[in-house]
C-alpha cells in the first residue's frame, strides 16, 4: 500500500486520528465510475465538518499523483483535518463471489449520511455475525427499520424491477446514486416481516454489486433477470477518468 499526504509520503503522526472522513473508490483504467459523486461528497462532508468546501480538481491532482500510472486499484481519499487530504492507493478490490447471508444487529452507524472514520461498531458487528456464519451485519433501528449492511447499501426488488431502498439512516452510497440514476427507486421503511414481499435483495457499494440470500433465518428469492439487468445497466455507466 502507498500513502500520501498531500503529494508526498504520509507521516506517521497523519495517520492517527479518527475524527474526519472518507471515500473509498474502485480505479479501473485510470478511470472511477461516478467519480462526480465521490468529489461532491467529500466536499459536502468537508463543508459540514471543517466548515470549507474541497475543490475536487485538487482531489483529483492528488489521487493521479498517488496512482503513479496504476490503471488498476482500490483508493481512499481521507480527510482528518480542514487542510491535508491523505490518499492511499492499495491492490484493486471485488465484490463478495456468492449471495451474501445477512444477520441483523440492534445498530445504526451515528451520523450515517457521513462517510466518516472511526467506525469501530459497525465494523465489530460484522466480525461477531461472521464468526456465527454470516457474511455481513444488517443494521437496524430500535422499531426493527432494516437500513444498510456494515459497508454496503441494501436494495430490494419490488415484482416490477424497481428498487425499494430502506428509508432509514444509511448513507447515499455513490454506487446506490449510479442505481438511482439507471434503475427506477423508491424509498419507504422496510422492517424485518417485510423482506418476503419482495423479489430478491442485493448490496452495491464502490466494489459493486452483489445478491442477497437471507436475512437473519429467511431465505430471499433469486433476483436473476432483475439483478442481472441491474447489472448491466451499471456496466453502461461511464468510467471517468481520473
Amino acid at each position: 500500500m502507498r500513502i500520501e499526504t498531500d503529494g508526498r509520503p504520509a507521516a506517521a503522526p497523519e495517520l492517527f486520528s479518527t475524527y474526519g472522513h472518507f471515500t473509498a473508490m474502485q480505479v479501473r483504467s485510470a478511470g472511477v465510475q461516478g467519480l462526480t459523486n465521490h468529489l461532491d461528497r467529500l466536499d459536502a462532508a468537508h463543508r459540514e465538518l471543517f466548515g470549507r468546501p474541497l475543490p475536487g480538481d485538487r482531489v483529483r491532482d492528488l489521487v493521479r499523483h498517488a496512482l503513479a500510472g496504476t490503471a488498476d486499484a482500490s483508493v481512499r481519499v481521507m480527510l482528518r483535518d480542514a487542510e491535508r487530504i491523505v490518499v492511499s492507493v492499495d491492490d484493486p478490490h471485488y465484490p463478495p463471489a456468492t449471495p451474501q447471508r445477512l444477520r441483523s444487529v440492534p445498530y445504526l452507524r451515528p451520523f450515517a449520511h457521513l462517510k466518516h472514520l472511526g467506525g469501530f461498531a459497525q465494523l465489530e458487528w460484522a466480525r461477531r455475525v461472521r464468526l456465527d456464519g454470516y457474511d455481513d451485519a444488517l443494521l437496524t433501528a430500535p422499531d426493527g427499520a432494516v437500513a444498510e449492511s456494515s459497508t454496503a447499501n441494501l436494495g430490494f426488488f419490488a415484482p416490477d424491477g424497481a428498487v425499494v431502498w430502506p428509508d432509514a439512516p444509511h448513507l447515499h452510497g455513490t454506487a446506490m446514486q449510479l442505481v438511482e440514476a439507471t434503475t427506477p427507486s423508491i424509498r419507504r421503511p422496510v422492517r424485518a416481516d417485510d423482506v418476503t414481499g419482495f423479489a430478491g435483495a442485493f448490496l452495491v457499494s464502490s466494489l459493486g454489486v452483489v445478491a442477497v440470500a437471507s436475512i437473519d433465518h429467511v431465505r430471499l428469492p433469486d433476483a436473476g433477470p432483475l439483478l442481472a439487468g441491474l447489472v448491466e445497466r451499471l456496466a453502461a455507466v461511464p468510467w471517468e477518468r481520473v
